[in-house]
This record gives C-alpha cells, sequence and structure tokens, in this order.
C-alpha cells in the first residue's frame, strides 16, 4: 500500500501520456488523404407531383372535415331538413314587420308602465 502512494506522489506534477513530436502538425492533412473521394452530387429533380402532394392532402383533410360536420349535423335533426344557416322559423316572412311593431308596442308599454311609478315618487317627493 505504502508504495502504491509514492508512485502517485512521484508521478504527480507529469502527464504520463506522451505523443511524438509532429504528430498534430500534419494530421488534418493525413487524416484527408486518408478518406475515399466523393464524388460530386447530382441536384435533385423534384417533380411536379412531389410540389402539389402537400396541397392534395390538405384539401382532402378540409373536405373530409367538411363531411362529417355536415353529416354530425344531420344526425342532430330528426325531421331531415337543414337550413343553410341553421336558423328555424314558425313565422312566415311575410308577417315579421307586423310582429316587430307588436313587440315594440308591448315593449314602449311596459317601460312607460315601469318609469311612471319612479316619476310619480319623485312629484310626490318635490311637493311635500
Amino acid at each position: 500500500m505504502k508504495t502504491e502512494q509514492d508512485n502517485l506522489n512521484r508521478m504527480k506534477g507529469e502527464n504520463p501520456f506522451r505523443v511524438p513530436e509532429g504528430y498534430f502538425e500534419g494530421l488534418t492533412a493525413d487524416v484527408m488523404n486518408r478518406l475515399p473521394q466523393k464524388l460530386p452530387e447530382k441536384e435533385a429533380k423534384i417533380s411536379w407531383m412531389d410540389r402539389v402532394r402537400p396541397w392534395l392532402y390538405m384539401a382532402a383533410v378540409f373536405a373530409g372535415l367538411g363531411l362529417f360536420f355536415k353529416a354530425l349535423v344531420q344526425v342532430d335533426e330528426p325531421s331531415g331538413q337543414t337550413d343553410s344557416l341553421l336558423v328555424k322559423t314558425d313565422v312566415p316572412a311575410t308577417t315579421l314587420p307586423f310582429v316587430q311593431e307588436a313587440e315594440e308596442e308591448e315593449y314602449l308599454e311596459y317601460l312607460e308602465d315601469l318609469y311612471t311609478g319612479y316619476i310619480l315618487a319623485e312629484k310626490l317627493a318635490e311637493s311635500e
């Protein structure tokens, strides 16, 4: 055990690995000379189908999603009739202006009844 510690102490400041002199000076050129010669590559030609293929895939995805949602909407409706805007009305379109006028009159009467009480309360408070 004592001898092993002496060996470590003796080698403490030294590097035990040695390289022959001038080894790294020509190393790069030597390695490059040993590599096989690489033939120049031809440029890859891209066909028009390779350029169009991603766009075709995207169009197919959107068409599939459109058909899926159309089928999903038709399944939810029991009558089988679908409106392009998904709006169902029970009132014919010719009577709509009259219905709107009647609703406006009812709303105005409601507002008048509601605020009449407030106005009368304010008048009574002022007169007292």
